[in-house]
């Protein structure tokens, strides 16, 4: 099995693979005297969700963890073997069209689908905290869940001013220690957008507010909402709506004094300064394909499969990892087909690219990832329940296979396509 790498972006897009630190994510056990819930002065113990497992306690060595995807613990990755491959210059990667409809016919229409749902969950929110009762609540939730998708689809492309702008971490921190949301339920501070703003990464965005609104175990009461809670929710999730709304602008209208990046990725070549080559930018889409692809097959599913720990799974207040596995591959595939289903774009990819060289290859791509979706939808759900269940292993580690397949596929024959 391929080890598991540490996702980092440096400067404005910069791809590398780096050592984690030994504080990014240390897991401590921790069983609780009564498993069942916190205690009241909410001490560190965790709700386990699945009685098979082992109760671990998910701590991290600061402000949270290094950002949203890519934040887990990791180590060097084993480098496939790669044949060697000579295209005469016709056939390098110089088409400036599948640069373009990259950014126009997917990262702008995605982040875009992002902007409108994280605006419904904001307004739901305050819905519900006006008046709390069990409709409003299941529509916040709903609206939550539905803010998911679009993100966990844009994984494929966490670079540019979603990592140097740390944009990605203030949307999705994790995996999330709830003491941190707690600490401050627990303060005295009066709990405004203007003081959220100012937390540290994993005290907002999406789990934060996924602690709030389902409780550690997807199951939350309507009586179990205090006052501090409802309190919280309404200053976090106008928050997590405005730094969505970052995103998108980041790449559209420029933000921080920064120009657009959209522009900056579109003139690769063409005087950019983080892409000197129109080549440079196509290898970072493939960089971000392959980034997902790993931490999918290796972080998301592999290190939970392996440690027996549903408190590694990310989505596990709401019970929604596997959705998350399933739009991440989603989101490996738009990336390679310059498309975004959702919103019924569709551009030139990369696939236009691979199937010009060697249509077997192309072909070979899309069904590898049919296998990996295929693999993934026979996965028994919620997986925060079945990840340790002894039938359902056979499918997790099926799936686990099939996305490293194709993880290994884009690394040893497409990127050195790219590369040339």
């Amino acid at each position: 099995m391929l080890q598991t790498t540490l996702k980092l972006w440096t400067g404005l897009g910069t791809y590398v693979l780096a050592h984690a630190g030994a504080t990014a994510l240390a897991v401590t056990e921790t069983i609780p005297a009564d498993p069942t819930r916190l205690t009241p002065n909410h001490a560190a113990e965790l709700v386990a969700q699945n009685n098979l497992c082992r109760p671990f306690a998910v701590t991290d060595g600061g402000e949270g963890g290094e950002g949203g995807e890519g934040g887990e613990g990791a180590s060097e990755p084993t480098t496939p073997e790669v044949t060697a491959i000579v295209l005469p210059p016709e056939q390098q990667f110089r088409d400036r069209q599948i640069v373009a409809d990259f950014v126009e016919e997917l990262i702008v229409p995605n982040y875009g689908l992002l902007t409108e749902r994280s605006g419904e969950l904001a307004d739901a929110v305050a819905t519900f905290v006006e008046t709390p009762n069990q409709v409003n609540l299941d529509t916040a939730r709903e609206a939550w869940l539905a803010a998911r998708i679009p993100w966990e689809q844009s994984e494929a492309f966490a670079f540019g001013p979603a990592a140097s702008l740390e944009l990605d971490a203030q949307l999705d921190d994790w995996p999330l220690n709830e003491t941190d949301v707690i600490a401050v339920l627990d303060s005295s501070e009066a709990l405004t957008p203007e003081y959220v703003a100012g937390l540290q990464t994993s005290q907002k965005g999406f789990h934060a507010i996924a602690f709030l609104l389902f409780g550690t175990d997807a199951d939350k009461p309507l009586d179990a909402f205090t006052p501090r809670e409802l309190e919280y929710l309404a200053a976090v999730a106008p928050v997590f709506d405005q730094t969505a709304n970052d995103l998108l602008a980041s790449w559209t209208e420029g933000l921080e004094g920064f120009p657009p990046y959209g522009e900056e990725f579109t003139s690769a070549g063409a005087g950019s300064s983080a892409y000197p080559t129109v080549q440079a930018a196509g290898e970072e889409i493939v960089q971000g394909i392959l980034g997902i692809l790993d931490e999918l097959g290796n972080i998301k599913i592999g290190e939970a499969l392996d440690s027996q720990n549903p408190f590694l799974l990310e989505s596990r207040f709401a019970h929604s990892s596997l959705q998350d596995f399933k739009d991440n591959l989603t989101s490996a595939e738009n990336a390679y087909l310059g498309s975004f289903a959702l919103q019924g774009t569709e551009g030139q990819g990369l696939s236009t690219f691979v199937a010009a060289i060697d249509p077997a290859l192309d072909a070979e791509i899309r069904v590898q990832m049919q296998a990996a979706r295929t693999a993934l939808e026979a996965i028994p759900g919620p997986i925060e329940r079945t990840l340790c269940d002894a039938e359902a292993r056979p499918q997790i580690e099926a799936a686990q296979e099939e996305i490293l397949t194709l993880f290994e596929t884009v690394s040893t024959r497409v990127l050195p396509l790219v590369q040339q």
